[in-house]
Order: C-alpha cells, then sequence, then structure tokens
C-alpha cells in the first residue's frame, strides 16, 4: 500500500524566486536506503535534497522541533553537512502546520554523524543557521604551487592568488584561494573539471570586495560532486572556512555580523557571524518556498 509525504522546493540566501540556491526537501523516513533516497534526489534534479524525518524527536523545550536530517547530491552521494540545504529544510519546517501551530522558533537538525544543525527564526523572513568553523589550515609553498596550476588552467589565464589555505580540521576536503579583487571573480569564466585531481573535493575562490555592502564575494566549485558546470549556486559550509578567514585577515571582531555575497550566476546574500570561541558560524539569510506538494511513496 503507497504512502503520501510532503514536500517542498525552497531557494535560499535570496528573496528572489529564482535566485540563490536551490534545495528540495522531503519529510521521509531518513532511514531509507541511500540508493532510494538517491533515486528521489536524481527525479527532484537539484542540487541538494534534504530527507527530514516526518516526526520530531523529544525536546526538552516545545519551541525547539528536533528532527533527524540526511543530505544527498543528485548524483546520489551522501555529504554530512550542507548550509544551504539546513536553511532550506529550515524554511519548509517552519511552514508545516504542526510546527507553526506549536509556534517554535529554533530547529535542531541531527545529522547521522551526531552532528547539531540549529536553525533559528529571526524577524523580515531571516532564518539563522548555525555551523561548525573551522580555521583554515596552511599550506607548503610547493603545495601551494601545484594547485597553482590548476587554478590557472580552470580560468584559461594566469591568475594572481594572494593565498592558499586548506578547509582545517572540519573542512579537511575543501581548499580556499583568495584571488587578487583585479581578477574579477565574478565575471570570471572557470572549467570546474580542470580543478578535478588537485586533492580537494570543495574549491572555494574568495576575494575582497568593493562594494561597501559587503565584505568578501565568492564563488565555490565541486566537479566531483555537482553536475556540470560543477558550481554551488550559494555553499553555506564554504562559509564555515571563509568568516574565520576572513575575521582574521580584517581584524573583524568575533561575534560582529558582517555581509557576504556568492556571486555564481544565481548569487545569494548572507549576513555572517563568526563565533571564535565556540568554533561555529551562523549564517542569516532569506528563504523563498516555489513549490509544495506531496511524494507518493
Amino acid at each position: 500500500m503507497s504512502s503520501t509525504s510532503p514536500f517542498a522546493l525552497v531557494s535560499v540566501f535570496t528573496s528572489k524566486r529564482f535566485g540563490g540556491n536551490p534545495a528540495a526537501v522531503a519529510f521521509v523516513d531518513v532511514s531509507l536506503p541511500l540508493e532510494y533516497l538517491g533515486g528521489l534526489s536524481a527525479n527532484f534534479n537539484q542540487p541538494m535534497l534534504c530527507c527530514v524525518s516526518p516526526t520530531s524527536l523529544p525536546s526538552d523545550d516545545n519551541k525547539i522541533v528536533v528532527r533527524n536530517i540526511r543530505f544527498v547530491v543528485s548524483n546520489g552521494k551522501e555529504v554530512p553537512i550542507c548550509g544551504h540545504g539546513t536553511l532550506a529544510a529550515a524554511k519548509a519546517l517552519f511552514e508545516q502546520p504542526e510546527v507553526v501551530a506549536s509556534e517554535a522558533h529554533t530547529i535542531h537538525f541531527k545529522n547521522p554523524n551526531g552532528d547539531t544543525l540549529k536553525a533559528v527564526k529571526l524577524e523580515d523572513g531571516f532564518i539563522e543557521i548555525e555551523l561548525p568553523s573551522s580555521v583554515p589550515g596552511v599550506l607548503s609553498d610547493e603545495e601551494k604551487t601545484k594547485l597553482k596550476t590548476f587554478v590557472d588552467k580552470a580560468f584559461g589565464r594566469a591568475v594572481v592568488i594572494n593565498d592558499i589555505k586548506t578547509g582545517g580540521k572540519v573542512y579537511e576536503p575543501y581548499v580556499l584561494y583568495e584571488l587578487d579583487e583585479k581578477e574579477r571573480l565574478a565575471a570570471s569564466a572557470i572549467d570546474a573539471k580542470a580543478l578535478l585531481g588537485n586533492g580537494y573535493m570543495v574549491n572555494i575562490f574568495t576575494s575582497a570586495s568593493s562594494n561597501t555592502d559587503e565584505i568578501f564575494v565568492s564563488r565555490m566549485f565541486s566537479p566531483s560532486m555537482l553536475s556540470d558546470p560543477g558550481e554551488d549556486h550559494v555553499c553555506g559550509s564554504a562559509h564555515g572556512v571563509m568568516a574565520p578567514y576572513w575575521y582574521t585577515k580584517r581584524g573583524i571582531p568575533p561575534s560582529h555580523e558582517v555581509k557576504a555575497k556568492q556571486v555564481s550566476k544565481r548569487g545569494g546574500d548572507l549576513r555572517i557571524v563568526w563565533e571564535k570561541e565556540a568554533g561555529r558560524v551562523r549564517l542569516r539569510g532569506q528563504s523563498v518556498v516555489l513549490a509544495t506538494g506531496n511524494l507518493e511513496l
């Protein structure tokens, strides 16, 4: 006998229907096999499928909803943490009738690794999510030289790189490149496939912003995880590395809010707070629900 489960399509870190990063959110049994969840993700054909348990776990506070969550990419691979997926799941869950009736203001998502991904409802349609932060790691000059060859190939030209860092202990598969602002990151054509084989799953490109509205801009490429062209419209977890990097570089006091922009084709706007001592980064963004419906399971 078939059953149905609600789903939603959500664009996050944006107030525009066709901006930001889209994700599908399905309220399904998160213990289902990855093969099945991967099939759902492929059918939704969104950058991420967020599988949220349809019922809540016990909570000590009736204003805090606790749910299990899994993140599955459309190619069937699973990742433990997805910033934009967490925001999309929070937006969809905050609009579920039982959550609206409870007047809950906070959601604790539990991932399979035992991490708690926190989402809090703010004013003006903003939701704040909290992710681990990671102080970027140092690379040898030899490693930097090797990585630059991949970057130059991806950009199709010799690129001025101010610094290269690893993602640190939390985000080991990540590498961060600070480009000179004159490289015009937003306007650059980047061949993500040229980055394959450099030893890192996630490639973060960032530069200072001359726009007074934000401190820095960025783009993220993961050709091994994402379908062609391999770019993530807005990557929340990348800011778990960029926040410590830019706060330290600019001497920004921890707990002070700054603005950042992801300058992909769809674009995304983020408000960021780095909690240095706690090792966390808080990302604040708006979201738009594009569609809702029911899945036949």
